[in-house]
């Protein structure tokens, strides 16, 4: 494998089936998880999406678009500025909201048993890679 980035996108792909594997009495995709556990503190447009998530509008109308489909989310105006719309947990939604967090947790305590330096590693990483951005 060719360098760092390589490396870490590699590992995000890892990173999700692992989560995928947690998830999978839920039914959940990686991205839906992290979706629906974005949108916990409550309702964001779908700008704020795609940043929060760092995802392009095609894959964040995909994944919105999906969990509207099973009921999970809903859309709806956003009454602050009426040409965006507001996306937010269903009551459905929250609930596999937690079921998320549950495997979220248990995929992270297995990733930090690789040591108190690699989860400090992957938090400078992380923070490098938002200051870039």
């Amino acid at each position: 494998m060719v360098g760092l980035t390589a490396g870490l996108l590699v590992g995000g792909h890892k990173a999700a089936r692992l989560l995928e594997a947690e998830l999978e009495a839920t039914g959940l995709s990686a991205g839906e998880a992290v979706l629906l556990s974005a949108l916990a503190p409550g309702p964001m447009t779908m700008t704020g999406v795609m940043s929060t998530l760092h995802i392009g509008a095609s894959t964040a109308t995909s994944l919105v678009s999906r969990l509207e489909k099973d009921g999970h989310v809903r859309r709806s105006r956003n009454p602050a500025d009426g040409r965006s719309l507001l996306v937010a947990n269903t009551a459905s939604g929250d609930a596999l909201c937690k079921a998320a967090e549950a495997a979220f947790k248990r995929v992270d305590a297995k990733l930090a048993e690789a040591g108190r330096d690699a989860v400090r590693g992957h938090t400078a990483l992380m923070k490098r890679l938002a200051d870039l951005s």
